[in-house]
């Protein structure tokens, strides 16, 4: 018994009609009535008594139909640490404005965990960034963001530095497995240098506020250093040889069956990205 036959039932149930439900699903009639066989033989009961060339539901089928309403309508997604922090809040209001019978469950956890959920299916589906090529998965561009390097204002004099001498700073970076980390070690390898970190945290408050007390260097998106550098507290610095930035994906399991529900959640968090001034 999967999504795609509890999908498949319901549809007849509303429709009242094996043909109608094949052609609102674009399927024939013969599979859908294939899906509801199956579903009568997995659970061992009728699911619709025929008569005079129609179906009336039985008490089973009511059911199962309650059941089958449930389950299509939750949707589980995760998304990485600073999408959590930036688009997420609009993203729940949204959902919770416009689709207010979805039942939502957000989990807010770095890239590597996100994949490593959607390939346990323990997720519909999940914003990442840097995609790896895992071939599990398939994936949609949401846009990139631009991550600034900042430190407190009086840590080094000038408001200039090349890779070299951004690596031997101390850096205060995302642990590994986070798509900022990723990016950051991406362009130091890319450059030939290899980076240690003074600090490694999953907090982005932790490190703002170690870079704030002048302990070193951060490097993140640029959404959360704004309020730090419209306060004066910290101070961008600008790399003269390379650039960070991040892009973040959509994904989902290539055998991930979406339900009406996911699909309406997965458009608003589209929506949200497009409206978004983070993203470009």
């Amino acid at each position: 018994m999967t999504l795609r036959h509890l999908t498949i039932f319901r549809a007849v149930c509303q429709t009242e009609s094996i043909t109608l439900a094949a052609e609102h699903l674009n399927m024939t009639q013969p599979a859908v009535s294939l899906a509801v066989r199956e579903l009568e033989d997995f659970y061992g009961v009728q699911l619709f008594e025929r008569m005079n060339r129609r179906i009336y539901i039985t008490e089973a089928g009511r059911t199962l139909l309650q059941y089958a309403d449930t389950i299509l309508s939750q949707c589980r997604f995760g998304v990485h640490v600073t999408f959590g922090e930036t688009v997420l809040p609009s993203l729940l209001r949204r959902l919770a404005e416009q689709l207010p019978d979805i039942t939502v469950r957000a989990f807010v956890t770095n890239t590597r965990e996100n994949e490593e959920m959607l390939l346990r299916n323990e997720l519909d589906f999940a914003v990442i960034d840097n995609v790896k090529g895992l071939e599990a998965l398939r994936t949609v561009p949401l846009g990139k963001e631009e991550m600034a390097v900042v430190c407190r204002p009086d840590h080094r004099s000038g408001n200039s530095i090349t890779l070299e001498e951004l690596a031997g700073e101390r850096l205060l970076l995302r642990e590994k497995g986070s798509g900022t980390r990723d990016s950051i070690d991406t362009v130091f390898g890319t450059a030939g240098l290899t980076v240690s970190a003074f600090l490694d945290s999953s907090s982005t408050y932790a490190l703002l506020s170690c870079a704030r007390e002048g302990l070193g260097v951060t490097i993140l998106p640029r959404s959360l250093t704004a309020e730090a550098l419209r306060e004066g507290t910290l101070k961008e610095l600008t790399v003269t040889d390379g650039a960070f930035f991040r892009r973040y994906y959509l994904a989902h399991h290539k055998n991930k069956y979406l339900t009406d529900s996911v699909r309406q959640v997965v458009q608003a968090l589209q929506d949200c990205c497009r409206e978004s001034d983070i993203l470009a």
